[in-house]
């Protein structure tokens, strides 16, 4: 089994984790908002988990030292009286009985193996405050993810630290000892590297110890795990902005039942501006970070950071922007596969087709996306990437200031025409151009100059005036690709829709015929529909008669 099909498996197992619309869903969601703001309190913060070794490694002492100031913590602790952050996580026996019992079992396997050291976990957090307060290890409530078991140490100063333990593998191939290791690390140095050379808010490492080792406090076969410090805040979607439609189809359409994203309080499209803008400045500042490989990152013992191999499957790093979009490519066609096996509960003769489809649509993408690579940027500097920003890693006071950026295992350096589209959420799929003017709610009048044909979402383009105004702000250091496109130009860019925002989708949805393959087959520009497009590739792979047998049945 290769690794796409694992990973196409994993994805559809089920559980507090499997969001359909998450790239990487093994972290914990977590947010809180405080009391005085209007929308409903939720939980809110992001840690990892640390190994816990009586003589920390020196790249830990850095971290530490660096971070772990009192004045250092007024940032992240609590001034407000405020509920646990645990209480507002998902049920955890609603959440275990819509599993699957082996992974049902593998997360209660693992409550149960760390239930008699509560009390030595919550000693070892003491030691690490700065005031050695004591803390209480929330056991009764915890949440996961594919990768972590998560719980939530709370002070009595209302402040809350997370730790998230490294759960046994899946299977041969997923979640690792060597994979745990890679994403432990390779977060711990991008939140190094951001911390180092940006202002985006960040959760606060306490100290991480990525695999099991006999130097472990808390024995020899305690697993990996992080500790990390919270932030406070909420998202956009509480702030009562319903940004994953702005996105939509059906946000460049006219019609009366096109969906208001701001509800019809027009007061809230100040909040949407602030927060479209913030990210305008934090996909700015990632893009001055670069390094002259495609990977993901890793920390020496001296804080020294650079690009190793990708965190989830060990691959690259890559040297040219044209060998990893072409292992994409690659990886789509193998998802294609492995998602056509996923429909075999279906008559075979229709599982046969459904394949076929997804196999024409990785087909398209290749097709698509290798000519937009531009020659001049191929070999970098690339920029360093989030990996998975979107509204629910994300967190924004009451005005829709960026407060917190969470989830950074993820990140990695990749090609600018990936970097092109920071999250989906702010970009969407073209429309044609009769299709009608944008939704009211975001008017053309208020934030942009009329649209070009074809016609893209309004958040598309109010996004890329963000990004203009970003990148013209006096005294910003600007880091432009070899070929000089600016950041504006590359998010409005066929090659940036493709190699960012239709990739995510490629993902998303396993390279589906009739949303991701519609739009790449639009981008083309075929004499010919899709479907007349998708017989000549089926009689090109020899497959005429799976199309032929669907349509006498």
């Amino acid at each position: 089994m290769d690794y796409v099909s694992v990973e196409y498996r994993i994805r559809r197992i089920g559980g507090p984790w499997s969001d359909p619309d998450t790239q990487d869903m093994h972290d914990a969601r977590v947010k809180h908002a405080p009391k005085q703001f209007t929308s409903p309190p939720q939980a809110g913060c992001l840690g990892f988990f640390l190994p816990t070794t009586i003589s920390p490694s020196p790249i830990s002492l850095i971290i530490f030292s660096s971070l772990l100031s009192i004045d250092a913590l007024h940032t992240t602790s609590f001034s407000f009286k405020m509920p646990p952050i645990s209480d507002n996580w998902p049920d955890v026996n609603a959440s275990l009985e819509i599993m699957e019992p082996e992974y049902a079992n593998r997360v209660i396997s693992m409550v149960s193996q760390l239930k008699p050291h509560h009390s030595a976990i919550e000693s070892y957090a003491s030691s690490l405050h700065p005031q050695r307060l004591p803390c209480r290890l929330v056991a009764d409530h915890y949440t996961w993810g594919q990768s972590f078991l998560v719980f939530e140490l709370l002070f009595p100063s209302n402040m809350s630290w997370i730790i998230r333990f490294g759960m046994r593998p899946m299977d041969a191939y997923f979640n690792t000892a060597a994979q745990l290791e890679r994403k432990i690390l390779n977060e711990v140095a991008a939140l190094h590297l951001v911390r180092q050379r940006t202002t985006i808010p960040i959760p606060e490492i306490i100290a991480y110890h990525a695999h099991p080792s006999p130097s472990n406090p808390l024995g020899p076969d305690f697993p990996a795990f992080v500790l990390m410090t919270a932030i406070t805040g909420m998202t956009i979607e509480d702030c009562g902005i319903a940004i994953h439609e702005l996105s939509s189809d059906s946000a460049v359409d006219a019609t009366e039942q096109t969906p208001d994203p701001l509800g019809g309080d027009e007061s809230k499209r100040s909040i949407l501006q602030r927060y479209l803008r913030d990210i305008a400045d934090i996909h700015v500042q990632l893009s001055r970070i670069t390094f002259d490989r495609i990977g993901s990152f890793v920390i020496d013992a001296q804080g020294v950071v650079s690009i190793g191999p990708g965190a989830d499957f060990g691959l690259g790093p890559f040297n040219s922007a044209k060998e990893y979009f072409a292992l994409q490519a690659e990886a789509y066609e193998k998802l294609a596969m492995a998602a056509g096996l996923d429909d075999e509960a279906e008559e075979s003769e229709a599982a046969d087709a459904a394949q076929l489809k997804r196999r024409f649509v990785a087909s398209l993408w290749r097709k698509a996306m290798m000519p937009l690579v531009d020659e001049r940027d191929d070999r970098g500097p690339f920029p360093m990437r989030h990996g998975d920003l979107h509204s629910d890693n994300i967190l924004v006071d009451e005005t829709g200031h960026i407060v917190g950026v969470l989830d950074w295992d993820c990140a990695g350096t990749v090609p600018w025409e990936a970097f092109a589209v920071p999250t989906f959420e702010v970009s969407g799929h073209f429309s044609d151009p009769d299709s009608g003017s944008c939704s009211s709610s975001l008017s053309e009048d208020s934030l942009m100059s009329p649209p070009p044909s074809p016609i893209r979402p309004v958040v598309h383009r109010v996004f890329n005036r963000e990004l203009v105004a970003a990148e013209s702000q006096d005294g910003v250091v600007h880091v432009k690709p070899a070929s000089g496109r600016t950041l504006a130009a590359l998010h409005d860019s066929d090659a940036g829709h493709v190699g960012a925002y239709l990739a995510y989708w490629m993902y998303s949805l396993a390279c589906d015929y009739d949303q991701t393959g519609r739009a790449l087959h639009r981008m083309l520009g075929s004499d010919d529909d899709i479907d007349q497009d998708f017989r000549r590739f089926a009689d090109e792979v020899g497959a005429i008669d799976v199309i032929q047998s669907q349509e006498i049945a």
